[in-house]
Order: structure tokens, then sequence, then C-alpha cells
């Protein structure tokens, strides 16, 4: 094995599922140039003639699903019963992906004279540049790598390298399926900073997507800031910089927010958050993480939710049935460890769990499922709250509070830097609708079963979740309007 080699490994065995050649930077650029050299090809297809490609390959991944459920489960931990939503996530998007038109279709504006002769159009951003991350191996690159094929974009993914095998395995049954214009597409499997470094600084990249914590979000947008200083030019005695702008679209953690009010079935309630906390142990941006129940159920619906919790089973993720798999990393195993410690420093108390398993290896890892309290005056002031609190647990542990009234409950839940998802269980209408308004978040559930694989479902957040903030569907993003203002049927005799 050289050492530009790279050993993907099963995350409960340790064993060697295959060894791959790492991308080199010089691999990464000759790609970039490949991808650019054949995006026109795209672009000589309209809208639907992709759509119709992407939900007839829809149908030849369908046939492949049992082998990608099991690169799924082997190299991203994910257990077997829950890789069929990894799978179903992506599968509708592609068979379906017409839908997405209604975001990219062209507009007919009408003057305030009544006069119609101006429009938007959307045209594609131009070569987009994509990471994509661990806890996800197949869903969200190959999303990534087909909304860009939707709205004509070229574009390269860059999937984990602790897992890409599934995506180089999506990717090889689209070109076997001779996908056309798959030239215009590709995926690169590198370390991120050789990527980023990249994506960065080549001039051919006009968009970049990246799925990260925020925390490494922000680190690419300073390493974007330290090139564009490389390139000013002080020789007209004023700075100018000779890079041109790119657009980053970011997707980063949540601290999502469940309320529980005192008009609900608690039991009910208590089986869809064990769901919305702990799938894929707990590794999921969009994962309940904060749960806020009113003081009058409180310990009634503590008593469900561990109930609940203490029925899940980890173990090997090829059990169907195992709940919680192993985790991807010792790094979430040892941030599972600093939370729960420091949260202790807080006279925490731990309702279940707070113990782990470790190997001592990189693989075999896990947390039990946790369920610590923190106490409610805690959690206001983010600067004194605890760490478990204030920042995203990527990772089987979970905070609960209570809260004095529904107002209390509001404020507990926005009382977070983040903000992807929040959710609100009650029955009270007057409430629901309050919900809907108040709650800082760019997607509200209420009353609704978590882990939906409904096209409808939006990314995005606002806070630190997401940037550009709000909720949002990537064919949107992938484009830019242009404004059209035809004269000719009004003007023509002036001009002639």
């Amino acid at each position: 094995m050289s050492s530009q080699d790279l050993q993907i490994k099963n995350k409960y065995t340790g064993e060697v599922i295959k060894t791959i050649p790492s991308d080199t930077p010089e691999t990464i650029q000759n790609k970039i140039k490949k991808i650019h050299r054949n995006q026109d090809k795209l672009k000589e297809m309209d809208f639907f003639e992709r759509s119709q490609i992407l939900s007839k390959f829809a149908t030849r991944l369908r046939f492949k699903k049992n082998e990608l459920k099991e690169l799924i489960v082997a190299e991203g931990g994910l257990p077997i019963r829950y890789s069929e939503w990894e799978f179903a996530i992506v599968s509708n998007g592609f068979k379906f992906s017409e839908w997405y038109h209604q975001f990219i279709e062209e507009k007919q504006l009408t003057s305030i004279e009544g006069e119609q002769f101006a429009k938007i159009i959307h045209i594609p951003q131009g070569l987009a540049a994509c990471v994509a991350p661990r806890n996800t191996p197949l869903s969200l690159p190959l999303y990534q790598l087909g909304a860009n094929y939707l709205v004509g974009n070229a574009a390269v993914v860059k999937p984990s390298t602790a897992c890409p095998l599934t995506m180089l395995e999506a990717y090889s049954l689209m070109e076997d399926a001779e996908i056309p214009a798959i030239d215009a597409l590709d995926i690169i499997v590198a370390p991120g900073r050789w990527a980023v470094d990249e994506f960065i600084k080549n001039e051919l990249v006009k968009i970049f997507l990246s799925i990260s914590s925020s925390h490494t979000a922000k680190d690419i947008l300073v390493r974007y800031a330290n090139h564009l200083k490389k390139s000013v030019d002080k020789s007209f005695g004023i700075p100018m910089y000779t890079q041109p702008f790119k657009k980053f679209v970011f997707e980063c953690a949540g601290n999502d927010a469940g309320i529980v009010m005192d008009d609900v079935n608690l039991e009910q309630v208590a089986k869809w958050n064990v769901n919305a906390s702990y799938t894929n142990s707990g590794q999921q941006c969009f994962s309940m993480k904060r749960i806020i129940v009113h003081r009058d159920v409180y310990d009634e619906y503590i008593e469900c939710l561990i109930n609940e919790i203490e029925k899940l089973k980890y173990g090997d993720p090829m059990d169907p049935t195992v709940d919680i798999g192993p985790l991807g990393s010792r790094k979430i195993l040892m941030m599972m460890e600093v939370m729960v410690a420091d949260a202790k420093k807080y006279d925490a108390k731990i309702y279940t769990g707070g113990e782990k398993v470790d190997t001592g290896k990189d693989y075999g890892l896990f947390y039990e499922p946790t369920l610590v309290e923190i106490r409610p005056e805690l959690c206001e002031d983010l600067s004194k709250a605890p760490f478990l609190w204030r920042e995203e647990a990527f990772g089987p542990v979970r905070s609960i509070t209570k809260a004095d009234s529904f107002e209390d409950a509001i404020r507990l839940a926005n009382a977070s830097n983040y903000g992807m998802r929040a959710v609100a269980y009650t029955s009270d209408m007057d409430r629901i609708e309050t919900f809907k308004k108040k709650l800082e978040a760019a997607n509200i559930y209420i009353n609704a079963k978590p882990m939906l694989t409904d096209i409808t479902v939006a990314l995005g957040g606002i806070k630190d979740s997401a940037y550009p903030p709000g909720a949002k569907y990537y064919p949107q993003e992938l484009v830019f309007q242009k404004y059209l203002y035809d004269g000719t049927a009004k003007n023509l005799d002036k001009i002639k």
C-alpha cells in the first residue's frame, strides 16, 4: 500500500473493506479541468430531459439497493434497519426530480401598467465543487451530484475519506448506465484539506457546497479570505482583488429543540422523540438534541422516555434488531465523554446511559444512549450554559429540561446559536400557530413523525445552521436569476 492509498474499514469489525488510491492535488485539478471541458454537454439538454434521466437512474439504483445498503452499513456504521431511510431519501429525490422545477421555472413579470415585457429566468451557476459528510455515505453526496446535474452544472463531489465506497459504487452505476454527459461529473477521494484548498483557489470552480460543522464552514471562509488577500494588486495605489467571487452554500450543524406540551399522548411522543434523537447513533445534523417538556408532565414524560431509550439495542449494525451502530470515529466518542463530564460539573442528572464501549481501536466504538437533565436556569445564557446544551451533540447523548409555560418553552427552544429544525407537540390550535411563527428555525415540524422521506422535506437553517440562511432545496441554490426585459414588440417601430 502506498502512502497515498486509503484503507476503508468496517466501522464495527475493523476489517479492511477495500484499499483505494487517494486523489492528489494534481489529479483533483485534472478532474476539474475534465468536467469543465464537458459541461456544455449538460446544457444541450433541458431540465426535463435531465429529470427523466435521473428518474430512470433511480430505478437502476433500486436494483442495487441491497448491495448499496450493505456498503452503507459496513463503512458508515448505520444500522441496516435505518439504511433503508438513507437509500429512500435520495432514490425518491431522483425518481421525482421533476418536482424541483417549480423552484427554477421561468416567471413572467407584470408591470404596474399591466405590461408583460419582463421575466425572470434561471441560469446554471457553473462548475460546482461539493464536500459531503461522513454520516451519510450515499444520500447527501449523491443528492449534491444529482441536483447539479438536474440544473445543468458540471460538478465534482468529495465524499468523506472514511466512507467513500458507497458513493464510488453509485457513480460507477451511473457510468454503467451510460448517463448522458456523465463526463461532466466526477468523484474526488482525498483528504479534506487538499480538496478544499483546490476548490478555493481553482478559478474554474464557481460554486462551493459544503455539508459540515458550522466551525468547519467558518474555517473554509477564513481560508477563502486568506486566498483573496494573496490576490491583491496594489500597483494602482489602492488594493484591488484580482480573484473573482465564488458562491458558498453551507449546510451545517443543528441543535434542534423538541417541545412536549401537557396536552399530548406522552407515550406516543416519547417513541417518536427517541427515533428523532438516536437514529444513526444521533449522528445526524437534524436529530432532536434538546428536549423541552412542560413542567406539569415532566416526571411522567421522563418515565416514558427512559422506557423507550432503554429498549434501544446497540451492537452489530448488520443485525436487523440493532438500533444503535458504532460511532464514526474516536473523536466523536471523546466528544460525548467531554460533554457528559462537563454537564456533571453543573450538577446535571444522568437519567440513563453515560458509559462508553471502547475497544481501544478505531472501530467498534459505542456510547450508550444517554439522557442528561440540564436545569432550565442554565439554558438561556449560552455563555454560561453547559457544553451539551449550547453545542451540537453529534452522537447518542441528549439533553432535557423543563419549561414552566408555553412561552417559556419557546424561549428555551430559541436559546441556541443554531436553527436548523424545531419540533413541537401539542393539541392546542392556538399554540400550534404560535409555534409556527415564533420558533427560530428554518424548518418547523408540528406533531410530526420524524425521519420523513417525503420529497418536500427541505434542507437549510438559520443562525449557525446554514448559509445562505433559510429553508432551501439545492436546485434553487445552484442557479442564478437573470432579469430579461424585451421591449421589441413595444418599440420595434422606433428603432428601425
